[in-house]
C-alpha cells in the first residue's frame, strides 16, 4: 500500500511559529532562551509561570540562571514552552524563512551561517555564485540597497561615457565610409532604458508578492484568533441573557415597578451586547474569506519576469489610471521631524509604506491598526520594533504624522491628548 504524498505545507513550521523545545538537550534550550531575551523579559516569564530558585531571590539570579531554570521547567513539562513560544512571537512576530521548507543540509548551513559575522558576504557570493540566471539576479537589488546605504546616490559621473573594451583594442575597419549614428545610439539608449526599467519593475513585484504572501498569513492567523475571541465574549454574553431571563421570570408579581424596568434594560443591554458581537463575527468572516481569495490569487500569479517592453512608437506613454482607493498623502512637518535620528533605509521605507497607504489603505501588507485612545488614528508597521503613525483626513487626503519606535507609541498616545 502507497504512502499517502506529503503536502507542501506539512513541511512549513505551525502558525505562530510553536516548535518542540523540550526536545533539546538542557544547555542547548537555556543558551537559546538567553539570547533571545533580555533579563527582564526572562522575569517576565519566570512571574508567569510562577517559577522560583529556593534560596535565592528572583531580583538577585542572573540571565543564565533563570535561562537554566527555564530550559529545565520546558523540559520537564513541555507544555511550559506556550508563554515561550507568545513572547517570540511578539518581540520577533515570525521565524526567518517560514514560507520555505528546508532540506537537512540547508538547515545545516543555515544554523552555521547564524553565529558567523561573515555570514553576509558569503550568503552574497553563494547567490552571485550561482549557475541560474535568475538566482543571480536576486542579489541585485539587495546589493543596491548597501550601495545607497553606505555610499549615498553618489555624484553624476562626469566626462566622457565608457567604452567597450573590446571594441577599444579592435583594429579601425578598412574603406569604411563615415555614417550617422546618432539615430542608432539614441534608439539602443532608449531601448537600454526600457529593459531595466522592465527588470527593476519585476524584481520590485517579486519582492512585494513575497511580503504579501508573509502578511496575508499573518492578517488569517490574527482574524483567526479575533474571531476565537469573540466566540468567547459571545458565549458570556448568553450566558448573563439567560440569567437575565430568569431573573425576570421569578421577579413576575413580586418585584416593584422600579426593579422591573432595571431588569427589562439590562435585557435589552444584553440582546444589543449580542447583536453587536454576531455582526463583528460576520464582519470578521467576510474579511477572512477576502483575504484568503487574496492569498489564492497571489499563490497562482506567475513568477516569471516580464519580457522588456518594445518601443513606443513616443517618448511619452499613456498616463496609468487614477485607483478608486487613492488618496493623496500630506506629510505633515511632525512627520519630516520625526525621520530626524532614523538611519536612511528606515526613513526610505517609511516613506515606502507613506505611499502604499495612498494607494490603498486597506492593503494587506500595511497590517494597519487602530491607535488605542486615539479615535480616527492608524499605525502600520515599518519595521520589527518601528511604527508610523497616520490619520484619515477629511475628503481624499491621509495625514502621515509620525515615524516612532513601537515602545513610544503609549507616550505619544498621552502627547496627542494633550494637543
Amino acid at each position: 500500500m502507497s504512502e499517502a504524498p506529503v503536502s507542501p505545507t506539512d513541511l512549513l513550521p505551525p502558525k505562530g511559529g510553536d516548535a518542540p523545545l523540550s526536545a533539546l538537550g538542557r544547555d542547548e534550550l537555556s543558551v537559546f532562551l538567553y539570547l533571545a531575551f533580555t533579563d527582564a523579559e526572562l522575569t517576565a516569564l519566570f512571574r508567569e509561570l510562577k517559577l522560583s530558585v529556593p534560596g535565592y531571590r528572583l531580583e538577585k539570579l542572573s540571565g543564565v540562571q533563570k535561562a537554566d531554570t527555564l530550559a529545565d521547567e520546558i523540559r520537564a513539562r513541555p507544555d511550559a514552552r506556550a508563554p515561550v513560544i507568545a513572547l517570540l512571537a511578539k518581540i520577533y512576530e515570525f521565524p526567518a524563512l517560514d514560507i520555505v521548507s528546508l532540506s537537512a543540509p540547508v538547515a545545516d548551513e543555515i544554523g552555521l551561517l547564524a553565529v558567523e559575522e561573515d555570514a553576509t558576504v558569503r550568503i552574497l557570493w553563494r547567490l552571485l555564485a550561482d549557475p541560474q540566471q535568475e538566482v543571480r539576479q536576486t542579489a541585485t537589488p539587495i546589493l543596491q540597497s548597501l550601495a545607497r546605504t553606505y555610499y549615498g546616490a553618489g555624484p553624476a559621473q562626469k566626462g566622457p561615457p565608457a567604452v567597450d573594451a573590446s571594441a577599444r583594442l579592435a583594429p579601425p575597419p578598412q574603406d569604411a565610409a563615415p555614417r550617422d549614428e546618432s539615430a542608432e545610439l539614441k534608439a539602443a539608449k532608449k531601448e537600454a532604458r526600457e529593459a531595466v526599467q522592465a527588470m527593476e519593475k519585476a524584481q520590485a513585484k517579486a519582492e512585494s508578492l513575497a511580503q504579501q504572501l508573509k502578511d496575508l498569513r499573518a492578517a488569517l492567523a490574527e482574524v483567526s484568533r479575533e474571531r476565537n475571541l469573540s466566540k468567547r465574549e459571545a458565549e458570556k454574553t448568553d450566558t448573563a441573557l439567560e440569567r437575565t431571563k430568569e431573573q425576570l421570570e421569578k421577579a413576575k408579581g413580586k418585584v416593584t415597578r422600579a426593579e422591573l424596568e432595571k431588569l427589562k434594560k439590562d435585557y435589552e443591554k444584553a440582546s444589543e451586547s449580542v447583536a453587536a458581537l454576531t455582526a463583528r463575527e460576520e464582519r470578521w468572516a467576510e474579511e477572512r474569506q477576502a483575504l484568503q481569495q487574496e492569498l489564492e490569487a497571489l499563490r497562482r500569479t506567475p513568477d516569471a519576469a516580464p519580457q522588456a517592453p518594445a518601443a513606443p512608437a513616443s517618448d511619452e506613454g499613456p498616463v496609468e489610471e487614477l485607483p478608486s482607493t487613492w488618496l493623496k498623502p500630506n506629510f505633515t512637518q511632525e512627520f519630516y521631524d520625526s525621520l530626524d535620528g532614523w538611519d536612511a533605509r528606515l526613513q526610505r521605507a517609511a516613506f515606502k509604506q507613506a505611499y502604499l497607504l495612498s494607494e490603498n489603505h486597506r492593503h494587506p501588507s500595511l497590517r494597519a491598526i487602530p491607535l488605542e485612545g486615539l479615535p480616527g488614528y492608524f499605525r502600520v508597521r515599518v519595521a520589527t520594533d518601528v511604527r508610523l503613525i497616520y490619520r484619515r483626513a477629511e475628503g481624499t487626503s491621509v495625514e502621515i504624522l509620525s515615524l516612532i519606535d513601537r515602545e513610544d507609541l503609549d507616550r505619544y498616545v498621552r502627547q496627542a491628548k494633550t494637543r
